[in-house]
């Protein structure tokens, strides 16, 4: 199954890891046919899509219909599409066109009109609640149509901005980044956060069905993540008060995967000496997980020195005095 992933223009790279993380937490095979800017063409082997609910930086997934260099014509290319392999008389269609450096003037209506042309006249577009969406992008010489299989819910994800839930933090992360940091741990049953803070990345966990453990040394925060997970109608969960450096004591065992954004500031409740306090809780993560672990942090930190594999790092500015650096941890 080919698949085009049109990718967060942000956080481009993290988005990518997420997609390429999660078929393979999923145990799927795929080769990479493109990988360009937001775009990512996949060849699959797998049919199932139930997974694509999970993504965080993903703005849509096409089921492509046509990867062509739009150099071949463009008026033969949309003749040899068997239309109704995708569309039906008993559904409604949009098409929408995406132009990536450059631009065919008309494209969105010669797509409309191969459609229609097809079914004899009889299909019914409607632009404002279609039960199928035919997208074409152009990029360079490169032209892709696809049939809309998933698309990100902005709205789902804005409801849950940090500023919007009972306990709020001013450096809380993104829901679209914790999720595709959970994502990218190729978690498939439990996660860790070890400083739950206002629990974001659990919010995030729970809303895909992930059993959640968390811990935080700050009593406040167990309250406050408790209340957050309960607002978003999240009632299973183990938060526990604790110090990061007696995870294993605190619940004697270790998880399948860790995933965390590690304290700093001044209005952190932590160890005054910061680097000892690190070093020591992530040695103790490090013996506590079992897949992947990923850890946010203000700076780009050692891991390797204390044994973890750094797969990756991704940088991105959260705002002008603020910049994560999100670390992709294994053993």
């Amino acid at each position: 199954m080919k698949l085009l992933f049109f990718l967060s223009g942000s956080n481009t790279s993290f988005a990518r890891e997420e997609v390429i993380s999660l078929l393979s937490g999923y145990g799927f095979k795929y080769e990479i046919l493109f990988n360009q800017e937001q775009l990512l063409l996949l060849n699959v082997n797998s049919t199932r899509l139930d997974f694509l609910f999970r993504l965080g930086l993903t703005h849509f997934v096409l089921d492509v219909i046509v990867d062509s260099d739009i150099d071949l014509g463009l008026d033969k290319i949309l003749s040899e599409i068997e239309w109704n392999s995708y569309l039906s008389l008993k559904r409604t269609f949009k098409v929408r066109v995406k132009h990536k450096d450059n631009n065919i003037e008309n494209l969105e209506l010669f797509i409309a009109r191969s459609i229609s042309k097809y079914f004899g006249d009889k299909i019914k577009a409607d632009l404002n609640n279609p039960m199928d969406e035919i997208t074409g992008i152009l990029y360079k010489k490169k032209l892709i149509i696809g049939k809309k299989i998933f698309e990100r819910s902005k709205k789902d994800f804005n409801k849950r901005k940090p500023q919007l839930r009972p306990f709020f933090s001013p450096t809380s992360i993104d829901p679209r980044i914790a999720r595709a940091m959970i994502n990218v741990s190729q978690a498939q049953t439990e996660v860790l956060d070890p400083f739950t803070g206002t629990g974001g990345i659990l919010i995030e966990a729970g809303l895909i069905g992930l059993d959640l453990y968390g811990i935080d040394i700050d009593e406040k925060s167990v309250i406050g993540t408790k209340t957050n997970l309960s607002n978003y109608g999240i009632e299973k969960f183990d938060i526990r008060l604790g110090d990061a450096r007696k995870t294993f004591d605190i619940f004697g065992r270790s998880f399948e995967s860790i995933v965390t954004d590690a304290p700093y500031g001044r209005s952190t409740k932590i160890d005054k000496d910061k680097d000892r306090m690190y070093k020591e809780c992530f040695t103790t993560i490090f013996d506590s997980f079992k897949k992947r672990c990923v850890i946010g942090l203000n700076m780009e930190y050692p891991f390797d020195e204390i044994g973890f594999h750094v797969e990756n790092v991704h940088k991105f500015r959260v705002h002008k005095s603020l910049t994560r650096f999100l670390h992709v941890l294994s053993k």
